[in-house]
């Protein structure tokens, strides 16, 4: 990987962040990399020594490994938790690692760490994020098959970069302080089997396919992270929409239904894929992306 520096950021914080002690430990695919799509997974194989990102992207990883860094230490002689242990499973034809940020030997719950924002933890009480789901089910699945003992719950320590004190003033649902614990569903054994026996046919076909003619599978609009084509009712005068539609047929519908529509139109918002736009290290190398945005500069 190539780094630029758009806004001079210190030399002492860029040989952190290029500083990746990162050792897969010969595994074909680690928990995360099982949950990657396959053609990012793919891309970034094929174009490790051509991608290139600007350091200021980096700061919360850099911020997130800080964090695990001073917990493994401070947690590291205690004889009643397990830190940062990567654990191996021969699965279908393929190595599978995963390392684990803690696990309590005593209650044998498996505890992942996760510098994140207040919005993740506020949306994870209507809905776990299924990625955190998945991951740790993962970690439980090896951490069984490794030390031949059950698991009796998953957690995820959330510590929330954004937190604020006022924030509690505004909103009677946001968090109480700065960390929180979220209890993630533990599958069954098989379920976890399962679950991983598919992303591997998932990548497993991938490859076979990418080595037969140099093409990937397309990510979903999930994988995306997606949001649709909106059809927006303007009002004159008014900077926001008053309302946003999924069809345009809804939208002429409002208007129609709207004591003055004489001051309303429609102005049609194209959807666009989050992850392509803005988080997404092998969007310039992927002919799904460039085709959507009408880039053809991937052959």
């Amino acid at each position: 990987m190539k780094y630029t520096n758009k806004y001079n950021i210190p030399n002492e914080i860029i040989r952190s962040i290029t500083n990746d002690g990162y050792d897969s430990g010969g595994a074909d695919l680690s928990a995360t990399g099982l949950l990657q799509p396959p053609q990012i997974r793919i891309l970034k194989e094929e174009h490790s020594s051509e991608i290139t990102t600007d350091v200021s992207d980096r700061i919360w990883i850099l911020l997130g490994t800080s964090v695990h860094n001073i917990l493994e230490r401070a947690n590291m002689d205690n004889t009643d938790v397990l830190t940062e242990q990567r654990m191996f499973a021969q699965i279908d034809g393929y190595k599978i690692s995963g390392q684990t940020d803690s696990i309590s030997i005593e209650d044998k719950i498996v505890k992942d760490y996760k510098v994140t924002s207040v919005w993740s933890v506020l949306s994870c009480q209507t809905k776990i994020k299924p990625e955190w789901e998945q991951q740790l089910n993962i970690y439980a699945y090896l951490y069984r098959l490794n030390h031949k003992t059950d698991v009796s719950a998953l957690n995820i320590i959330a510590i929330m970069r954004d937190w604020s004190k006022n924030g509690r003033l505004r909103n009677k649902d946001y968090p109480k302080c700065a960390v929180e614990v979220i209890p993630i569903p533990l599958w069954s054994e098989e379920e976890q089997l399962d679950f991983i026996k598919e992303r591997i046919k998932i990548h497993k076909t991938a490859d076979l396919i990418f080595d037969l003619d140099g093409t990937t599978p397309e990510c979903t609009a999930e994988e995306r992270w997606a949001k649709p084509d909106q059809f927006a009712v303007m009002k004159k005068g008014r900077k926001s929409a008053l309302r946003l539609l999924p069809t345009e047929e809804q939208a002429e519908n409002f208007m129609k239904d709207y004591k003055v529509s004489k001051d309303l139109s429609i102005d049609f918002r194209k959807g666009v894929s989050t992850r392509c736009e803005g988080y997404c290290e092998v969007s310039q190398f992927c002919k799904q992306y460039n085709k959507e945005t009408n880039n053809e500069k991937v052959s």
